[in-house]
């Protein structure tokens, strides 16, 4: 679990363990066993948008909980924290 500040006073909690965990699907046709990273039927509580700290794009938080930075959107990570 991960806190991702999306306002001056609020915080958001992102489970980082799977997108199954803040899930609110009514019928889940996947029947998980473990960890899942993408799923077509993923429906969040409420969605929220953050802005990238540095290319000032808006991302949707929940589809960025694997990132590195939080603060940064996917494209942003990949560039910043690219391994060889």
């Amino acid at each position: 679990m991960t806190r991702v500040k999306v306002g001056k006073h609020l915080l958001l909690n992102v489970s980082r363990r799977s997108l199954c965990d803040s899930c609110v699907a009514d019928i889940c046709i996947n029947k998980p066993t473990g960890r899942v990273f993408e799923c077509e039927e993923y429906r969040a509580v409420f969605l929220v948008f953050k802005r990238c700290s540095r290319c000032g794009e808006l991302f949707e938080v929940h589809h960025n909980m694997h990132a590195l930075d939080p603060d940064l959107c996917p494209n942003c990570n990949a560039l910043a924290y690219d391994v060889h």
